[in-house]
């Protein structure tokens, strides 16, 4: 762990010393997810980390979502009917795209493309996909290169796009300027994080050990009790934490079932970008807020990685934060309704386990 720990800093520390965006993310999963490609080992064994330690820094990024809350923001939510009702039908439409994807070129049977492919709760979909005939190994690696695919193209592509870099890569800062940081502000931060994530757990809520804490958080800047951020060194480690829990999802794969599934997530990303794109500027006017922030909510990634590239770029992170939680629920709810009612009649094939 000690090894892993310190190749993800090697990584995120060289990639802070470039223009790449969230560097200290981007580096270490790059770092990681390299080392686990090439089976590399140190001091006899692979790159590893308890994926339990995400436990601990989803809370900060819970809480610095909650810290983009206001009164303010509250009267704006009923204006986003238009966005949210894009949403829903760029996810049906995008799915379907790389479910064909996956079934031509994989090529692979009908219900692991169809769960490999689903935009979200990828736990879920790989349980779902092998209830349903699918193959888990594959849907796992397919849903694991998504989040790394986007996690690593998105923020490329703005800088790209943008020309220039951007967030954390031209020198902005995580924490609200001219926010201070006490005794009474960290106790409070502290027991958002802390209560926030075990009722967001114990109650289910979609990405509970973030959400949780976000809306606790949210409710002390909305009440005006703190306008308070977690300093950037914290925020920093907790992109640390995320890279490296992304890129050891690599090890034990084989190396042809992984690059299988990067390229085919490359393309599959690609193609939800460019559908994205479509359903963004069709709402950009109607929903009052930017095509770049339209973008990132539609972004087929992970609700904590969104959320940091969205802090990162100074995006408004609660109209992410929310349209991922949407997207998370429709991927739970919807998904499996739809394979049921509408794939097994459209695509019978049960046979192969996957290709």
């Amino acid at each position: 762990m000690t090894a892993t720990l310190t190749l993800a800093s090697a990584g995120g520390g060289l990639a802070s010393l470039t223009p790449m965006p969230l560097p200290w993310l981007l580096g270490a999963q790059l770092a990681v997810c390299c080392a686990a490609v090439a089976g590399w080992r140190f001091f006899g064994a692979p790159p590893q980390w308890p994926e339990r330690s995400r436990l601990l820094f989803m809370p900060v990024l819970g809480v610095m979502i909650g810290g983009s809350f206001s009164a303010e923001l509250l009267g704006q939510i009923p204006g986003w009917w238009p966005s949210v009702l894009a949403l829903f039908a760029f996810l049906i439409v995008a799915h379907w795209a790389v479910f064909l994807l996956y079934r031509r070129l994989g090529p692979y049977d009908t219900a692991t493309a169809f769960y490999a492919a689903a935009p979200g709760g990828f736990i879920e979909s790989v349980i779902l996909g092998g209830e349903a005939g699918g193959n888990p190994s594959i849907i796992a690696a397919q849903q694991f290169s998504r989040l790394l695919v986007a996690v690593f193209l998105i923020p490329v592509a703005f800088t790209l796009v943008l020309g220039e870099a951007v967030g954390s890569a031209s020198g902005a800062s995580f924490a609200r300027a001219g926010a201070r940081l006490d005794w009474p502000d960290i106790a409070m931060l502290t027991a958002a994080a802390v209560i926030g994530g075990f009722l967001g757990r114990r109650l289910k809520l979609p990405a509970g050990i973030l959400s949780g804490p976000a809306f606790l958080a949210a409710a002390l800047h909305i009440s005006g009790l703190t306008d308070a951020q977690p300093p950037n060194l914290l925020v920093n480690i907790t992109q640390l934490v995320v890279g490296i829990t992304l890129g050891v999802r690599f090890v034990g794969m084989a190396k042809t079932a992984i690059l299988r599934a990067i390229w085919l997530s490359t393309l599959g990303v690609s193609i939800m970008l460019v559908i994205a794109a479509a359903f963004a500027l069709a709402v950009a006017g109607l929903s009052g807020t930017g095509f770049p922030a339209l973008i990132l909510a539609f972004a087929p990634g992970g609700l904590a990685e969104m959320s940091l590239i969205a802090l990162s770029l100074h995006l408004p992170v609660a109209f992410v934060t929310i349209h991922h939680l949407l997207r998370i629920t429709f991927a739970l709810t919807v998904v499996p309704f739809q394979y049921r009612r509408i794939v097994t009649r459209l695509f019978p094939d049960r046979d192969a386990k996957g290709g």
